[in-house]
């Protein structure tokens, strides 16, 4: 097979010239991510259609004026890229599509709808965007710990993402403290995020500056353990997201110094249209739990909530419970374990849990919603998330 195309390449160009789109992500989408890495094998299938002739094999003429004569091909795939320890070497699968689509002079174009970017040195990365359509990309997962990366990369990189003009979802985690808040301005001509997470602790004080210039209101906002301060929660309780948001993650956030005051208010603005709120570790006491409720219980869309790794009493949670209760399309809770069932070292660590009297806990409120008619609400604790 491989001698007909090399010894013919005119005729491959010509069996060729009426296949448009070469679609692969159906094929991710029944593999696990990392089975589509850079280990993978290149499937042979592949290999034969997108063969073109070698380099030797180009006229002088091409060589001159290396450009397609004919419409491209289009690859449809999602990629996994994948380094360790700041060292990143590209195999396998991505390795060759990626080749291939460089070499081709634009014969074939790399429609990558899912990202995922897993400790890949920034300057690797941004000669891997410079091959990708990138207004094909629909879903970018970044995730870095790197904590030595120059300032010009970062920026280079943030600028390839405001050119993601499709980009609905966006997750960034673990990128360096040192990183400049400012280039989440290269991110304002994103007309089409929907979605948006971000893990890593150097957002405090500088929310604004990461959604203020998003042309659109977002849908979920996942922000976990970034240190967010009371002036966060204020300014996204007056942003144009808060009246939009369907899901609301604030986990692994200091927000006791927020209630009273900014975090009854978002609640309020979001209450039109949240479905799920996560509240989990957010250093949260009881009168700060309760003091919360009432806007809580104006949520009426609410489906699920989480506050568990908050400090709370047995009386507390009931006390919650019966009046969130009244939120007929609220089906799951995760609460915490209550102050009776353990033994706190300091304000907000615990140990010896008391695994009986949790139990007995757990069944006391199970009756309760029995008694309130809601045994269609599924209740978990920390414990069995575990």
């Amino acid at each position: 097979m491989r001698h007909e195309v090399t010894t013919y390449p005119e005729l491959l160009v010509m069996r060729r010239s009426k296949l448009k789109v070469l679609d692969f992500t159906h094929d991710f989408e029944q593999s696990n991510w990392e089975e589509c890495s850079e280990t993978s094998p290149v499937p042979f299938v592949i290999t034969h259609m997108l063969e073109g002739p070698e380099a030797d094999q180009l006229t002088p003429n091409s060589r001159e004026q290396p450009q397609c004569d004919r419409e491209p091909v289009e690859i449809h795939t999602d990629l996994f890229l994948d380094g360790l320890f700041g060292f990143f070497h590209l195999s396998g699968f991505p390795s060759y599509i990626l080749q291939r689509v460089e070499k081709s002079h634009g014969c074939l174009r790399l429609h990558c709808r899912t990202l995922v970017i897993n400790q890949v040195p920034f300057h690797s990365l941004i000669e891997i965007l410079r091959v990708l359509e990138l207004e094909a990309i629909q879903e970018l997962r970044l995730h870095n710990r790197s904590r030595f990366c120059f300032q010009s990369d970062l920026i280079q990189f943030f600028t390839q993402v405001g050119q993601m003009s499709n980009l609905g979802n966006l997750i960034i985690s673990d990128i360096p403290w040192d990183f400049p808040a400012d280039c989440f301005s290269l991110l304002n001509p994103l007309g089409h995020l929907q979605k948006l997470h971000l893990i890593f602790g150097c957002l405090s004080g500088q929310l604004h500056k990461m959604l203020s210039g998003l042309q659109k209101p977002l849908e979920t906002l996942v922000i976990i353990g970034c240190r967010l301060t009371e002036n966060d929660i204020t300014y996204l309780s007056q942003s144009i997201h808060a009246t939009h948001l369907k899901d609301l993650v604030l986990c692994s956030n200091n927000l006791s110094e927020t209630v009273p005051g900014p975090l009854e208010v978002l609640l309020g603005e979001v209450s039109g249209t949240l479905q799920h709120l996560n509240l989990r570790s957010c250093r949260l006491k009881e009168a700060q739990l309760r003091a919360i409720l009432p806007a809580l219980c104006c949520c009426f869309s609410l489906r699920s909530l989480v506050f568990f790794d908050n400090v709370i009493s047995t009386s507390g949670i009931m006390n919650m419970l019966q009046h969130l209760a009244e939120l007929k399309e609220l089906k799951r809770v995760q609460y915490p374990v209550p102050a009776e069932c353990v033994v706190y070292l300091d304000e907000y660590r615990w140990e010896n849990l008391n695994r009986v009297e949790l139990a007995r806990v757990h069944t006391k409120l199970q009756e309760m919603l029995h008694a309130l008619q809601r045994a269609d609400m599924e209740l978990t604790n920390s414990t069995s998330m575990a």
